[in-house]
């Protein structure tokens, strides 16, 4: 299944470059001055630059508009972490590039360490909407890496409603090797979407 991709208005690396764009052509108009053309175009350079300023940093400020990136996933009192019931286990994949958030998970909570599930998330300077699997040990969050391309986006189907609520499963998972590189283990269940009825 072809795995959706952060809108390019969301995406930080065009936003960044569209305020640079837009920043060199106002300076081209700004030193051909041609009356009447150059303020107009200047303006709506300027207008189109501040907004583009503006979705950038503004999840900076707004939590609800802010991309997962490297993790952003905080736990307040808004987020609820239900456990799923797993019968099955994969490889969380692109662990190389979060060597050091594993390690700082192994050793806060050791080699098996409770998982959430977080649909929507984006590699850093990536586009693809992915399941990422961050490992919960106390108040703190870690990025271990995101489930495989062949299931992320149905598991990422079933958990996007769950977490617009603020309800993200969590899952078991295993740190392998006690030095790197590390491989993590993940389980996961076929009940994604429904949670146990309130106790």
């Amino acid at each position: 299944m072809k795995r959706k991709k952060l809108p390019l208005w969301r995406w930080d690396p065009f936003l960044a470059g569209l305020v640079l764009g837009l920043s060199v052509v106002a300076a081209l108009f700004q030193r051909l001055d041609i009356d009447v053309v150059s303020p107009i175009v200047l303006t709506v350079l300027l207008i189109a630059a501040i907004a583009a300023a503006l979705a950038l940093v503004l999840p900076l400020f707004v939590p609800a508009l802010r991309r997962d990136g490297e993790g952003t996933l905080t736990l307040n009192d808004r987020i609820t972490l239900v456990p799923l019931p797993t019968t099955e286990t994969f490889p969380v994949v692109d662990g190389h590039r979060h060597q050091t958030s594993v390690d700082a998970a192994l050793a806060r909570g050791g080699s098996e360490v409770t998982a959430v599930l977080v649909p929507g998330a984006t590699a850093w300077m990536g586009r693809d909407l992915r399941v990422a699997v961050d490992a919960v040990v106390g108040t703190h969050v870690y990025r271990l890496g995101y489930l495989p391309r062949e299931i992320d986006q149905q598991t990422a189907a079933a958990l996007q409603p769950l977490a617009s609520q603020g309800l993200y499963r969590t899952v078991p998972a295993s740190i392998l090797n006690q030095k790197r590189p590390y491989r993590v283990l993940v389980a996961l269940g076929p009940s994604l979407s429904e949670l146990p009825p309130a106790s």
